[in-house]
C-alpha cells in the first residue's frame, strides 16, 4: 500500500543540494559541453548529431529569460536534482515505505557524487534522471494496482524522455526482460501496453525524420563514440566505479534495496522492478557504455532501499544513525563532486582520501576529473585567439576565419567574443559540421590545436604564432596556427573532414 508523501521531510535533503548548487555553480567556470548547448540554442532544430532536441530547446527558452551567464544556465539542473531528490521519496512511498524510508531515499540520491555532478552543469543528463526515475514511478504504480491505463502515461513520460535522450530506448528493452521474467507477463495481452509503447515511439518521430534528412548523422556518432572514444570497462569495473559515482555509503541503500525487491513477499508485486535494474546493468556492460549511463537507474533502487532499511531497522536511535551517516558522508564527498574548493586542494583533498574517478573518454589526461578540468581555459583560449585575429593586417582580417578541433574550441570562442573580438568560428566536430563551411574566400584561417603536417597538406602557408594555456585546463596549452590560402575548395575538404563522437 503506498504512503503520504512526507514533503516537510523531503525538502531538507532537496532544498540542501539546490543550495548547494546555487553556492557553487560559477566555480571553475562553463563547462566545454555547456558552450556547445549554447551554441545549439541559437541553432534551434529537430535534432543534432549527438542529441534530440528537449533539452537545447528548454534551454533556448530560459536563456531568452534568464540570459546565459553561468550562474543563470545552471539553474536548471539545480531544480532537476531537487526534483529528483522529491521524485525518490515518493518512489519510496509508492512502493510502501513511510516517513524513514523517504528520507533515506532521499538524502541517498541526494549526496551521489555522480547526481552532484549531472545536476551541477547544463546538460541533457539533468534531464535524463527524473524521466528514468518518473517511468519507473508509473511502473511501480501499475504492479500496485494492476491498472493497465498507466502504460498510457508511461508512454508520454517515457517519450518525453526520448525526446531529450535516446538512452532510454535501454529501458524500453530491459523493461521486456523484466516483465517476462515475472507475474506482469500478462500486460502482454493488454492492448494498453502497446499503446503506451506506440506513444513513447511517437515521440522520436521528429529525431528520426532529422536523421533521415542527415545521413544518419547520430548513427554515425553512436559507431564512433563506441570505437574510438568511450573507454571500456570490465562488468566489476563498471560495477566499483557505479559505487563511487553513486557514493560507496548508498551501496547499503540500493543493493538493499535490489535484495529486498527479490527476497521479500512484501515486495513481490514490484520483483519487475528488480529485474529491469538487472537487465539494465547487462545491456549497458555489453554495450561497453560509460558507467554513468547506469546512474539514471539507481534513484529507483535508492527508494526501495530506503523501504527495506525502515522495515528491518526497528528502532529509531539506529534509523537516526543510518540517516546522519548518510547525510555525514555526502558532506565529505561533496568536494569531489562540485566545486567547493580551489583546485589545487580540490585535487589533494581526492588524492588524500585516496578517490580519483576514473576516466571514461580517451584523451582525458587532467589531473583532475573531466568534469572539472573541462571548466579551465576557454576565456583564456579566447583571449589569445581575439589578439591574434587583432594582429593581422585589415586586409587579412577581413578575410579570416577561425578552425577549432572540437565543439569546445569553436563554442568558447563563439560565446567569449562579446569580450573579446574574433572572426567567424567553425568546426567539423558534431553539430558544427552542418553549420559550416567557411564561405571560400575567408582564407586567412586561425586554427587552434591543429596538426601542422596535415594543415600544410590543406594550406600553402602554415606558422604557429601563439599558444593558449590555462592551469589545470584539459587541454593545456592550445597551439594556435595562422594558415592562408586553401590548397583545394574548402567544400570539398570539408566533406572529407567531418568528426561526429
Amino acid at each position: 500500500m503506498a504512503k503520504p508523501l512526507a514533503w516537510k521531510l523531503l525538502l531538507i535533503p532537496a532544498l540542501a543540494q539546490l543550495l548547494l548548487h546555487l553556492f557553487t555553480n560559477g566555480g571553475f567556470g562553463i563547462f566545454r559541453d555547456e558552450y556547445y548547448y549554447l551554441a545549439c540554442a541559437e541553432r534551434l532544430d529537430w535534432g543534432y548529431v549527438d542529441q534530440p532536441p528537449f533539452s537545447i530547446w528548454a534551454l533556448a527558452a530560459w536563456k531568452a529569460v534568464f540570459g546565459d551567464s553561468v550562474h543563470s544556465i545552471r539553474i536548471l539542473p539545480a531544480l532537476c536534482g531537487s526534483a529528483l531528490v522529491v521524485l525518490t521519496g515518493a518512489t519510496a512511498a509508492q512502493l510502501g515505505g513511510g516517513r524513514w524510508a523517504q528520507m533515506f531515499a532521499g538524502i541517498g540520491v541526494a549526496i551521489g557524487a555522480v547526481t552532484l555532478v549531472v545536476t551541477g552543469f547544463y546538460s541533457m543528463n539533468c534531464f535524463d534522471f527524473p524521466f528514468w526515475l518518473g517511468a519507473y514511478w508509473i511502473l511501480i504504480r501499475i504492479a500496485r494496482t494492476g491498472e493497465g491505463k498507466g502504460w498510457i502515461w508511461f508512454g508520454v513520460v517515457v517519450g518525453l524522455g526520448l525526446f531529450n535522450k535516446i538512452g532510454l530506448l535501454v529501458f524500453g528493452v530491459a523493461l521486456v526482460a523484466g516483465l517476462v521474467l515475472t507475474e506482469h507477463r500478462r500486460y502482454f495481452a493488454d492492448r494498453r501496453l502497446y499503446l503506451g509503447g506506440a506513444i513513447a515511439l511517437a515521440f522520436t518521430i521528429p529525431y528520426v525524420l532529422w536523421n533521415a534528412t542527415h545521413d544518419w548523422a547520430a548513427l554515425e556518432f553512436i559507431r564512433n563514440a563506441k570505437s574510438g572514444k568511450i573507454l571500456a570497462f570490465t562488468p566489476w569495473e563498471f560495477f566499483v566505479e557505479t559505487v563511487l559515482e553513486a557514493h560507496p555509503l548508498t551501496l547499503l541503500l540500493w543493493l538493499g534495496g535490489l535484495g529486498w525487491l527479490f527476497l521479500a513477499r512484501a515486495a513481490r508485486p514490484y520483483r519487475v522492478v528488480a529485474w529491469t535494474f538487472v537487465a539494465t546493468f547487462v545491456i549497458l556492460n555489453l554495450q561497453k557504455s560509460k558507467p554513468y549511463y547506469f546512474a539514471a537507474s539507481l534513484p529507483v533502487m535508492l527508494a526501495a532501499g530506503g523501504v527495506a532499511w525502515e522495515r528491518w531497522l526497528r528502532w529509531t536511535w539506529a534509523r537516526w544513525i543510518l540517516a546522519l551517516g548518510l547525510a555525514s558522508g555526502g558532506a565529505a564527498l561533496a568536494p569531489m563532486a562540485v566545486p567547493l574548493l580551489s583546485p589545487e586542494r580540490t585535487l589533494a583533498y581526492m588524492q588524500g582520501l585516496g578517490i580519483v574517478p576514473a576516466q571514461q573518454e580517451v584523451g582525458h589526461t587532467s589531473p583532475l576529473p573531466q568534469y572539472f578540468s573541462d571548466r579551465f581555459g576557454w576565456e583564456e583560449l579566447t583571449r589569445v585567439v581575439s589578439e591574434v585575429y587583432q594582429s593581422l593586417p585589415d586586409d587579412d582580417r577581413a578575410r579570416c576565419v577561425v578552425i577549432g578541433q572540437n565543439y569546445g574550441h569553436v563554442g568558447a570562442v563563439e560565446y567569449w567574443s562579446r569580450k573579446h573580438p574574433v572572426p567567424p568560428a567553425y568546426a567539423t566536430h558534431n553539430n558544427y559540421w552542418f553549420w559550416g563551411p567557411p564561405v571560400e574566400d575567408r582564407n586567412v584561417v586561425i586554427v587552434i590545436r591543429g596538426n601542422e603536417e596535415e594543415l600544410r597538406e590543406l594550406f600553402e602557408e602554415v606558422s604557429e604564432v601563439d599558444a593558449a594555456a590555462a592551469p589545470h585546463a584539459l587541454e593545456s596549452p592550445m597551439t594556435i596556427r595562422i594558415c592562408r590560402r586553401w590548397r583545394r575548395p574548402v567544400v570539398e575538404i570539408w566533406a572529407e573532414s567531418r568528426n561526429f563522437r
